[in-house]
């Protein structure tokens, strides 16, 4: 059985100006590691990361975010437009998923930067079900992931490196 690492406590030559910084800068990466499972006790930064994804306002804009989504699916499609096309009956097939997801994010708290991450990695990635018509993830199975992993952190499996 893995031990999950405890979250490391800063040195007294480092600042969390600086862990919130490389935080951002890293985000995406951070946001991948921490879907994929890896505690965020592991490092500073993957710290860092989960504290700020989990603040109640970040979860209240993620939210927010998913909320315009199903709107913009819900008028009619732009003819010319620079932005990704929506798999508008795609995701509206699983509204009631959505819906789920965003009740989850309410209650949000640090242990379940595993399933917010997975929801933020899904609103923005191009590639995937949201955006891609050929994507054969399963849009409605991955949202229910994320919400499980927000409202039960303690069925994340950890990633061990192998």
């Amino acid at each position: 059985m893995i031990k999950e690492p405890t979250i490391p406590l800063l040195s007294a030559h480092e600042t969390r100006g600086h862990n919130r910084i490389l935080s951002v800068l890293r985000s995406s990466y951070l946001d991948r590691q921490l879907a994929s499972g890896v505690p965020p006790g592991w490092s500073r930064s993957l710290a860092t990361r989960a504290r700020s994804i989990t603040t109640t306002e970040r979860c209240r804009t993620l939210a927010e975010d998913w909320e315009h989504l199903l709107d913009a699916c819900r008028r009619p499609a732009a003819v010319l437009t620079s932005r990704l096309p929506l798999c508008r009956d795609r995701i509206l097939g699983t509204e009631a998923e959505i819906r789920d997801m965003l009740a989850a994010l309410s209650e949000a708290r640090l242990q379940s930067a595993a399933g917010v991450a997975k929801a933020s990695l899904l609103l923005r990635d191009g590639t995937g079900p949201l955006y891609n018509q050929r994507c054969t993830t399963d849009l409605g199975a991955a949202i229910q992931n994320a919400t499980r992993h927000i409202r039960n952190p303690t069925t994340a499996t950890y990633a061990t490196g192998t």
